[in-house]
């Protein structure tokens, strides 16, 4: 996956990288932020440091959270098919949101915007886990490759009183995958995610915290 096979200019990515490195020669200790401007996608770039496999990281923040992109592969640009539809496609991720509970869609005071009545998302790696977790990311098997040998998945329909295996009704964080006392997880595999950065969307990919870099985006700037 290049960089200039999505919406960046083509110089783009080796602009960061000659950046990355001199900055990394400069001053491998303290990193400095800037600003960019927003139609660079880049929009508050920052120097992160490195991974754990010595890859640089470039943060940017989002701050409309209210539309979350759950990416299927660690892939930003091939469509998946729709099921059903032979020759369609659709785009590489679906889009997840909570609305505002009692909000009058017919009375909306913001017609044009998108995401009116809409929250703002503070944990986006939940949001997309819960996606995962009951088989929306995996309709057809188009992610059956992410799922390791020897994972049961769950039989079609709700949970019941089907027991859940153990740690299924958390994302990796611990964090639970939904609200209330009675967890309502299907227990379906949920990969590890990371929160990075397209189109001035928060994008949530399947793979390790390296692979925004790997890319060539930013990760998200919590």
């Amino acid at each position: 996956m290049n960089l200039s096979e999505v919406t960046y200019p083509r110089d783009t990515k080796n602009r960061v990288q000659n950046l990355l490195v001199q900055e990394a020669s400069r001053q491998p200790k303290l990193i400095p932020r800037w600003r960019k401007p927003a139609m660079l996608t880049f929009a508050g770039l920052a120097l992160a440091g490195t991974t754990a496999g010595g890859v640089y990281v470039a943060l940017a923040p989002v701050d409309d959270k209210r539309d979350i992109r759950c990416y299927y592969h660690a892939d930003l640009t091939t469509r998946m098919p729709v099921i059903g539809s032979p020759g369609e496609t659709r785009p590489p991720y679906i889009t997840t949101g909570t609305f505002i509970a009692g909000f009058d869609t017919e009375n909306n005071p913001n017609p044009d915007d998108k995401n009116a009545g809409m929250q703002q998302v503070n944990d986006p790696i939940n949001q997309c886990s819960r996606a995962w977790d009951i088989g929306i990311m995996n309709q057809g098997g188009v992610t059956d490759d992410l799922i390791p040998e020897g994972f049961v998945s769950p039989p079609d329909g709700p949970r019941g009183d089907r027991p859940l295996r153990e740690g299924a009704d958390k994302d990796q964080n611990g964090n639970p995958l939904s609200s209330g006392p009675v967890s309502i997880a299907i227990g379906h595999y949920v990969p590890f995610l990371t929160a990075c950065v397209v189109d001035n969307t928060v994008a949530v990919i399947p793979g390790p915290a390296e692979v925004c870099a790997r890319l060539g985006i930013p990760a998200l700037e919590k």
